[in-house]
This record gives structure tokens, sequence and C-alpha cells, in this order.
């Protein structure tokens, strides 16, 4: 398991990665799967987006890319600092 945060540009970046099993991509689309959809929806309420890829085999990535609130100046209007 990998864990990466950083900044750069305004932007944080979360990558969590593994080299498991990786996800069938023919149950991602099931109503029972809606924690990758969950967090596609709270990346694009933040502003921001989700990528996520996987291989059979060979793991699992999950990279967020979120506008950082307090280098963009929306800190002061009411998100947490």
């Amino acid at each position: 398991m990998r864990v990466e945060l950083s900044e750069a540009g305004g932007t944080l970046r979360l990558v969590v990665a593994d080299n498991g099993r990786g996800i069938d991509k023919s149950r991602t689309g099931h109503r029972r799967s809606l924690g990758l959809l969950g967090m596609r929806e709270r990346a694009l309420m933040l502003g921001g987006k989700l990528a996520v890829t996987s291989e059979a085999g060979g793991g699992t990535r999950v990279e967020a890319q979120i506008p950082n609130a307090c280098a963009t100046g929306a800190a002061g209007k009411g998100e947490a600092r």
C-alpha cells in the first residue's frame, strides 16, 4: 500500500495505490458499489476530480486532485483552514 499527499500549484493531490488483485470493472457499476461513485461525487463537489486505474492482478490506483482552498483564498468564506 502506498499513500501520497502533496500540494503544487494550488492543488492538493492524494494518491492511494496497492499491488493487489485490482478491481473487477464489471462490478464497479453495480448499485452496491457506491464507494467509487461517492468519492468521485465528493471530489467534484470540491471542484476537483478523481481518477481510478486498475489492472487484474496489478493493483489499483486512486488519485484525487482538489483545489487547495487556502491557496485560492477561499478559506475565509466558511471553509475549514
